[in-house]
């Protein structure tokens, strides 16, 4: 609706209002000229049948003049009384109507969306300008009142053609630029649905869904990936987002997979080369955990497990942990399962165990020997730490990732280099 047409319905709706305010009015004022006259009508009957009554002998004519006489004060008094009524009715109805327009703007302006109405408009007029902006590569200069200005006006231009798929993907990538993620992948989600076959729609997807770290929207990320990665295998930015949403997801195998694809066309020293290289010794890490670890409790099962401080010494570095659990935790063990021990880098964000030992479930407490002989990298061993934070897990199936329900309990300290510290852990924190 343009102005025009706005300002038209008002003066309309106005011009109504002032209509039903006068209406009453109108109509009594032509009540009264009724009456005026159906009592003149009245008189004039009234006079005949006094004739008729002096003709006929019923009365003399000296009370007929007095009858006559009587229905001239009468007819006049009235008309008096309703010109004096109907002449002072002007003012409370010009006052009464005055009132009326001026409380209805007052109550109009307190209510109306003018602001909003303006900054829609004006964000329409600039469109051109902010989108040239965009185009000639100078949208950095864009500010946050441009972008949401130029947001409205893409909505305003969507209304007016919804099947658009390139102002909804406009639209979305405006929306993550503010940070409002769902509102943007339902944006961009309309613009593949509406060109299911554009590819630039399709990356605009995954990217915007890796963005929100959501596990859901991570894993919907990878599967748009590999739809877009069967038909152009060798496309490189393709495999290296996929390297990154794999690596979020700990998924190795793809990991591995398209970071080497990649990782020798990345400039030495890249951000993003080092945390796939470290998320992909990380994962590895943990895969050898559970291969060695369970040809250890094969060993124990055949009778031919070597004791924990075999071939041990006294410059070794290390911890003897004694691993109890609390009365809460030992109600909640399951029957059967590992005992998973573990030392990590207190010190960093690596979260790469230095040194694991996983044996069967046992009673508590139980002693468990851990120093460099049971690291699973040889260059990154408890010798390479100054602090560690010591964790005992127990878990039903023996994997070292995190499930629900599994309990755990941790103990921060010093390495001792070349000595081997005896350390108290409580198992008593259950993992949701």
């Amino acid at each position: 609706m343009s102005w025009t047409e706005f300002y038209i319905v008002v003066s309309g709706l106005i011009t109504l209002v002032l209509m039903l305010l006068a209406f009453p009015w109108l109509r009594r004022k032509n009540h009264a000229k009724a009456d005026n006259l159906s009592n003149t009508q009245i008189v004039k009957q009234r006079l005949q049948e006094l004739e008729r009554e002096v003709q006929e002998g019923l009365i003399t004519e000296h009370d007929m003049r007095v009858a006559v006489d009587e229905l001239k004060v009468a007819l006049v008094d009235e008309s008096s009384f309703e010109s004096t009524r109907t002449g002072t009715a002007g003012l409370p109805l010009l006052v009464g109507g005055l009132v009326a327009v001026v409380a209805g703007v007052v109550v109009y302006a307190s209510v109306n969306q003018f602001s909003q109405v303006q900054r829609a408009s004006d964000a329409i007029e600039a469109l051109p300008e902010l989108s040239a902006k965009l185009a000639s590569g100078n949208g950095s200069n864009l500010g946050p009142e441009d972008v949401a200005s130029l947001a409205l006006a893409i909505r305003q231009r969507l209304r007016e053609a919804p099947e658009d798929d390139t102002g909804w993907l406009y639209l979305g990538r405006l929306m993550l630029s503010l940070g409002q993620e769902v509102q943007a992948i339902e944006a961009i989600d309309k613009a593949v649905a509406l060109k299911p076959g554009n590819t630039s729609h399709q990356i605009t997807l995954a990217q915007a869904l890796m963005t929100t770290g959501d596990v859901n929207n991570l894993n919907r990320a990878q599967g748009v990936l590999k739809g877009l990665l069967r038909s152009t295998p060798e496309n490189d930015n393709l495999a290296l987002m996929m390297a990154v949403v794999s690596a979020q997801l700990g998924d190795l195998e793809n990991l591995t997979r398209y970071y080497g694809q990649v990782k020798d066309k990345l400039p030495a020293g890249n951000d993003i080369g080092q945390r796939l290289a470290m998320r992909e010794q990380e994962l590895q890490a943990q895969e050898g955990l559970v291969l060695v670890q369970d040809s250890s409790a094969k060993d124990e099962s055949s009778g031919t497990q070597a004791p924990a401080n075999e071939k041990r010494t006294s410059t070794k570095t290390g911890f003897n942990i004694t691993v109890n659990v609390s009365d809460e935790a030992r109600s909640a063990l399951p029957q059967s399962g590992f005992l998973i021990v573990f030392a990590q880098d207190a010190t960093s964000e690596n979260r790469m165990p230095a040194a694991v030992v996983k044996i069967p479930l046992q009673d508590f407490p139980v002693t468990i020997a851990l120093d460099t002989d049971n690291a699973m990298m040889p260059q990154y061993t408890l010798d390479s730490l100054s602090k560690v934070t010591l964790t005992a897990r127990v878990s039903a199936d023996g994997d070292v990732s995190v499930s629900p329900g599994e309990w755990e309990g941790s103990q921060v300290t010093e390495v001792a280099p070349q000595n081997v510290k005896d350390i108290n852990v409580m198992i008593e924190k259950e993992l949701l």
